[in-house]
């Protein structure tokens, strides 16, 4: 958990801080889930990310559910990717953002907190993964978590179907202010399928990492604290380098949902959002905006 990039960084480039050292196993984890539990039945949209974009995207479609499939490049190519679904404040385009992001690749930019997130799936290199996303009337742009390639805009016709089909979670995670909620289920060893539901009033998104088994809630506390204090932890405490990495589930507005694909091992894990607060500006896992749960 590397805690200065997720309190700094652009949370749309969130991905870029789960490490070279994790895409191997995270690989395997991403084709494992997308193998067993792809959905069937929604409209597809078919996107791949390459060095100069995202293609695939139509220009026009309806508001619906879909199931967006992302396809990224060979390992060594690229960072971690994916596809992160956003409209853009009404004052800022699609250019500004890109130039914006690649002036200052570790701001958060004004604009952020008042963009609205669709969510998104992403990937490590190499990977494929799929997200069941709503995609609402209105002028939208698809880019990559990191910021780096140019957002494709396309508009979104008609008004939203009364009845939208069941996206098959087995687990739901709700976001509120401030506190992160497993239930309607459980999240299990092997292949979920995790509906992320913003039930709060900001933005919010999910950064999902393994800890050392057994550690507890109470453990957390005190490294948090420690953050907070700019006290290294004591010897013999939890330590910032005993977070490993394992998914970022996108961000999701205030009333959206996404459902997407996680595959566990069985262990111990922390669930936490580093957006950071509209009044405060802190990280809202500094203000207790984070979970530790066992999987079995």
């Amino acid at each position: 958990m590397n805690t200065r990039a997720r309190v700094k960084v652009l949370p749309m480039i969130m991905a870029a801080s789960l490490g070279l050292a994790n895409l191997d196993k995270m690989m395997a984890q991403e084709r494992h889930a997308r193998a067993n539990l792809q959905p069937t039945g929604l409209e597809e949209i078919n996107l791949t990310v390459e060095e100069a974009g995202i293609t695939g995207m139509p220009e026009t479609l309806a508001a619906g559910r879909y199931l967006v499939n992302v396809t990224g490049p060979e390992p060594g190519e690229m960072g971690p990717s994916g596809a992160i679904f956003a409209q853009l404040p009404e004052d800022i385009t699609a250019q500004q953002a890109y130039d914006d992001v690649l002036a200052n690749p570790e701001d958060i930019p004004s604009w952020y907190l008042d963009t609205h997130f669709g969510g998104g799936a992403t990937l490590s290199q190499g990977t494929e993964t799929w997200a069941i996303l709503d995609l609402t009337p209105g002028k939208w742009l698809v880019t990559t978590p990191f910021g780096a390639t140019l957002g494709v805009e396309f508009e979104v016709t008609g008004e939203m179907p009364a009845d939208l089909p069941d996206p098959g979670a087995n687990v739901t995670i709700t976001l509120l202010e401030f506190g992160i909620k497993v239930g309607d289920g459980a999240l299990v060893a092997g292949d979920n399928v995790v509906t992320v539901d913003n039930g709060g009033a900001q933005l919010h998104f999910v950064d999902v990492s393994m800890l050392p088994a057994g550690t507890t809630k109470e453990q957390v506390d005190g490294l948090m604290e420690s953050f907070m204090s700019g006290t290294p932890p004591a010897e013999g405490e939890l330590q910032e380098d005993a977070f490993t990495p394992v998914a970022y589930l996108a961000d999701v507005s205030p009333g959206v949902s996404e459902t997407l694909p996680l595959t566990l091992e069985a262990g111990t894990y922390f669930l936490a959002c580093w957006v950071p607060d509209l009044a405060s500006e802190l990280p809202h896992a500094m203000m207790g905006m984070y979970d530790v749960i066992d999987v079995e």
